[in-house]
């Protein structure tokens, strides 16, 4: 007989699905289906080869089976999906209305702003009023007052429907608003509008939770360790700077400043605390009741209380709901808690919320603890398996490392495709996390509740600043290691879905390979081919011989993506955006990085107005680019101090154009620089724009002028140079102050481009621009990303993203 190896590894065979549970998967790719019917037919037939692959094919679920769930979820998407609005006519006039609603939910905002929804929407202009379908969104930028749900409002706004930004594969907000039942955002008129609020509500609840928070912060230093706090107990981020959340997101932090499942975790150890307290003073409780069972029952209320505590966010709702399932698991005695308890909640979610699974929120927490269930088992039992001095330390670590790794493994498809992002550093997991989830959660939330009462809350106020003096402690060490250039973030390539399909798949394959000592050839098989081939179609469509000019869709604002055989890209501008809002971030670069490596050519940047110039920075950053070409001038303030940064720390030097210059894209694709000459002066950056002719075997392709305006326009026509092109690009988006016929006919083009931004401001493109012009004039704001392609024949088509 052979004896047994002290240090050899049980095998751990990964846990499997239940019957239902499969069926599950299918009704939610059924919803999926709704938005992408493609993406989930493919999805659905991997899921049925899957489960013949685990089950074995004699024990394996009828075909039939998950075609039926798939269709029931399609169906139960159809039938709750919100109806699409019309939109009034005085909503596309521009006209602002008297507002009358009523408060649905105030949310703060990082930077001390206020998101308010507003129900039960009647809109009066003229002497007409207008009933909106569904809630109204408004970003309050400097409240000066915090409303209560269920509280009146009044005031003159003006009112326009929640639109996307019409880009492939770019993170739609207008879904995102829907699926809420929000319709509409809105804002004050002018700067003499003011809110006018109706008496508060008569609400113990809405009253002690305002009391709450307001005891919380009222006793936290004003830091940012204090504001961390805040966020972390009451869920308010309004205290809580750019700079602060930035380093967390380089850290790998950023999902301990959103409240979900991890500070629900956090709280209800808390009850698992108080248990192990009660049974050291009480030991023969635990022949009554178990410390596990104890634990849940302890936790219950305050993971109740939590989540009502912030907001409620869906988020931690969703996340008390899997906490209620884990819980009744483990009373009952149930084996497999994690993944029976998770597709419980997420059954229940699902059927009393079916479009919660486009939330990204629940998808990342979902995706996380199936994670962990799936890939800690075997490394926990290689773990326990080793021997060695300080074991019960390297168990706790490794352990806490090990649930990090596998979360985030789980988690790299999903972040990688919504994000475009990789942060490799999750070391900073192993201090932040257990700090937060010892020391600074139960300061703050053992400190709130006594700060509610008067003859406690000098206490109360000692443990809060305790918690965020420990917080500001672990914010300097983050400053610390950022400028040490300890914290890179890496932009790559955003999966497309066969590639997210195909990775999940090689990556489960390989996995039970190992842990169930059995190989899966079929689903290796099928996971590489769907990997590996849409970047041969990349491929394949660098090597065509044509020209592509795409206007991006970026709102009042510009943005341009030129392509050339080979696959060579260059961007022209960035787009706009604001201190919270970064067009180069959350538009440009996502479109950019949508089944491509973060690689171009070179970027120009016509002049510095912030319009086309703010989204530049991000790029520069994340994307490797090898020549930076501008006007001669660098933007100013914010935007202009970024961008300085990232030169320096990029080693790129503009390289100022002017007229004359010929810049060769391939070899037989140029930029030919007609404006402005050395010679040009003026005050005004707009009459410095960049005008760029795209020319091709000595033929104009595509003319983009940039912002210039008349006296930009005068020295172009002066010069006396060539101009013809096919396509034009409006001047200053279509503004009065370029129109120029002089410049129409000496272009000729077949059609007009104009990025302007959906019902904007300003009026663009204005109606006599679009008159005198002479030729169709195609609007981003109306169809989205626009482009113009010309083969190698040079022939030209334009294409819109949206109809």
């Amino acid at each position: 007989m052979h004896s047994p190896d002290p240090h050899s590894v049980p095998s751990r065979p990964v846990p499997g699905l239940l019957p239902w549970q499969s069926c599950f998967l299918a009704f939610v790719l059924g919803i999926f289906a709704f938005r992408d019917a493609p993406a989930s037919l493919a999805a659905l037939a991997v899921l049925v080869m899957a489960d013949a692959s685990l089950r074995g094919w004699a024990r394996r679920l009828p075909v039939l089976a998950f075609v039926l769930c798939a269709a029931a979820g399609f169906g139960y998407a159809s039938w709750v999906a919100p109806d699409a609005v019309a939109i009034p006519a005085w909503v596309e006039a521009r006209q602002p209305a008297e507002v009358r609603a009523v408060v649905e939910r105030a949310e703060p905002r990082m930077g001390g702003g206020l998101r308010v929804l507003l129900r039960d929407v009647v809109c009066r202009v003229g002497d007409e009023e207008y009933a909106l379908d569904g809630q109204l969104v408004w970003n309050w930028r400097n409240p000066d007052y915090r409303p209560l749900p269920g509280q009146a409002l009044a005031m003159r706004m003006k009112v326009v429907p929640v639109r996307n930004f019409g880009n492939p594969g770019g993170w739609d907000f207008e879904w995102y608003w829907q699926r809420q039942g929000v319709q509409w955002r809105g804002w004050p008129a002018d700067r003499q509008a003011a809110p006018a609020w109706g008496e508060p509500p008569d609400s113990l609840l809405h009253t002690l939770k305002s009391r709450l928070r307001r005891a919380v912060a009222d006793k936290v230093p004003d830091t940012q360790g204090g504001a961390m706090v805040l966020a972390l107990v009451t869920g308010d981020r309004s205290g809580l700077s750019l700079a602060t959340v930035d380093a967390s997101r380089r850290a790998g932090l950023a999902h301990t400043l959103a409240l979900s499942g991890l500070h629900v975790g956090f709280v209800a150890a808390m009850g698992l605390a108080l248990a192990w307290i009660i049974g050291r003073l009480y030991p023969s409780l635990f022949l009554l009741l178990p410390r596990p069972k104890l634990a849940v029952l302890l936790a219950a209320p305050l993971v109740l209380g939590y989540a009502w505590l912030g907001q409620p966010s869906a988020s931690l709702i969703r996340a008390a709901v899997m906490f209620g399932f884990w819980g009744f698991l483990l009373l009952r005695g149930r084996g497999r808690v994690l993944l029976d308890g998770l597709f419980f909640a997420l059954a229940v979610i699902v059927f009393l919320s079916p479009f919660s699974v486009f939330d990204l929120s629940l998808q990342m927490s979902a995706v996380a603890v199936a994670g962990i269930a799936v890939l800690y088992p075997p490394l926990h039992a290689r773990l326990s398996a080793v021997s060695v001095r300080g074991r019960r330390i390297l168990l706790w670590a490794g352990g806490l490392l090990g649930i990090s790794l596998c979360a985030n493994l789980a988690l790299l498809p999903l972040i990688s495709r919504n994000f475009g992002s990789f942060t490799p550093d999750i070391l900073f997991n192993l201090i932040w996390i257990p700090a937060l989830g010892l020391a600074v959660m139960p300061l703050g939330v053992t400190g709130m509740l006594l700060s509610a009462f008067s003859w406690t809350a000098p206490l109360g106020g000692l443990l809060l600043t305790g918690g965020a003096t420990l917080m500001d402690w672990l914010l300097t060490l983050l400053r610390l290691a950022e400028g040490g250039g300890m914290l890179p973030v890496f932009s790559v390539l955003r999966p497309l879905w066969p590639e997210m399909l195909g990775g999940v798949v090689l990556l489960l394959a390989a996995f039970l390979a190992v842990a169930n000592r059995r190989a899966l050839p079929l689903l290796a098989g099928l996971g590489f081919a769907l990997l590996v081939w849409p970047q041969v179609a990349v491929m394949l469509d660098d090597a065509r011989d044509e020209v592509r000019l795409s206007l991006i869709d970026v709102g009042t604002g510009q943005a341009a993506l030129l392509r050339t055989p080979g696959g060579h890209r260059w961007l022209i501008d960035g787009g706009a955006g604001s201190t919270y809002f970064d067009m180069g971030e959350f538009v440009v670069a996502p479109y950019l990085t949508y089944g491509r490596p973060p690689r171009l050519d070179g970027v120009f940047m016509s002049h510095p107005d912030a319009d086309h110039s703010h989204g530049l920075p991000f790029v520069l950053s994340r994307f490797r680019v090898d020549r930076f070409y501008t006007n001669g001038m660098l933007p100013r303030g914010r935007t202009g101090k970024r961008m300085r940064a990232v030169l320096k720390a990029r080693d790129l030097a503009p390289v100022p154009l002017h007229a004359g210059e010929e810049l060769e894209l391939s070899p037989d694709v140029s930029f030919h620089v007609l404006h402005p000459a050395a010679s040009f002066k003026s005050s005004r950056a707009n009459e410095r724009s960049l005008v760029l002719h795209l020319v091709r075997r000595g033929r104009g392709l595509a003319l983009l002028p940039g912002d210039v305006e008349q006296e930009g326009l005068g020295a172009v026509l002066q010069a006396g140079t060539d101009l013809r092109a096919e396509v034009l690009v409006l001047p200053h988006h279509g503004s009065r102050s370029s129109l120029s016929p002089a410049l129409y006919r000496a272009v000729s083009p077949e059609v007009a481009l104009c990025s302007d931004g959906y019902l904007n401001r300003y009026g663009f493109p204005h109606e006599r621009v679009v008159h005198a012009v002479g030729v169709p004039v195609v609007l981003t704001s109306r169809h989205g990303l626009l482009t113009a392609a010309w083969d190698g024949q040079g022939e030209m088509a334009v294409k819109a993203f949206l109809p």
